[in-house]
């Protein structure tokens, strides 16, 4: 009688789980098999052939892919730490504001629904040299037909652009974890004489290291992976077919027809993407593992 009973909950569970497997398997699980599949293959417009691992040999050979991790580098040592930054001090803000707190939130948080493609073309527009509305004002301090969108310049313009867009949704994120603090912590270390940034600094944010981790790893597999903003951007100004790794998987792929060999080099961007996290992960979690003994 118990197995029975046992056996239909169980029955019950997967059938509840079924539409996430479904979903889970065919857009997650399905396509990375084909990847792996199609990275050991050579190809010659429709011909293909398997080859092992000759494509991951020629990927570790091939110093464009090597060199197209500048701008994710560059994204995840400098944008991530200044995003969260940035975000925390939004949260604190959220969290001491009595009026107009929803409002706020909101309009911090707009940016993000806006899609990837559409903040291009709006940045696009700003920074263009004929068309930038930042042209006029800069004329009224003297300064006349200055280029925003160049080579050189395109790493900060993507820093402000991510920056706009993602900012805000990591503030709301980072204080969902603040309002989750039990308000007895803050209020002891008030009757104790400690001030905002005191309570800040010493009680809420080290018990936000988990949720601050989490968001490092995630807008760092973002960083790794950026496309749409450079790709947006580069209708505008010319830049290399490498730009970053996603670009030059995309261009190989889609331009040049070489699927396979873009296959094998999106294996090993995801492997590169899944190490930084483990590293970021496991060095954070001895620091924490540290203070507490």
């Amino acid at each position: 009688m118990f197995s029975k009973a046992r056996l239909k909950s169980t029955l019950k569970a997967y059938l509840f789980l079924a539409p996430f497997l479904v979903v889970f398997i065919g857009l997650i699980v399905y396509p990375i098999g084909l990847g792996v599949k199609l990275s050991l293959y050579g190809q010659r417009g429709a011909r293909m052939w398997y080859v092992g691992l000759e494509n991951y040999q020629r990927v570790f050979q091939d110093s464009m892919f090597w060199s197209s991790f500048k701008i994710p580098l560059f994204l995840l040592l400098v944008q991530v730490p200044v995003m969260l930054f940035l975000a925390t001090l939004i949260a604190l803000g959220y969290e001491t504001r009595k009026n107009g707190g929803p409002i706020y939130r909101f309009l911090y948080y707009l940016p993000y629904t806006i899609p990837g493609i559409v903040s291009g073309i709006v940045w696009s527009y700003i920074f263009s040299d004929s068309m930038s509305p930042l042209s006029p004002i800069l004329g009224w301090f003297g300064a006349e037909n200055v280029k925003f969108l160049t080579r050189g310049n395109v790493p900060a313009i993507l820093l402000v652009i991510i920056l706009w867009q993602f900012t805000g949704y990591t503030a709301f994120l980072v204080y969902s974890s603040l309002i989750a603090i039990p308000k007895e912590y803050s209020e002891a270390a008030q009757l104790d004489g400690a001030g905002f940034w005191q309570v800040a600094f010493r009680i809420k944010l080290p018990l936000l290291v988990g949720p601050l981790i989490t968001l490092f790893i995630f807008n760092a597999i973002g960083a790794m992976q950026v496309f749409n903003e450079p790709w947006m951007l580069g209708n505008l100004v010319v830049l290399p077919l490498n730009y970053t790794p996603a670009m030059y998987i995309y261009n190989s792929a889609f331009s040049q027809g070489r699927f396979t060999y873009a296959s094998a080099m999106g294996i090993i961007l995801a492997v590169i993407t899944c190490g930084i996290s483990w590293y970021i992960l496991r060095s954070a979690g001895r620091q924490i593992l540290g203070r507490r003994h």
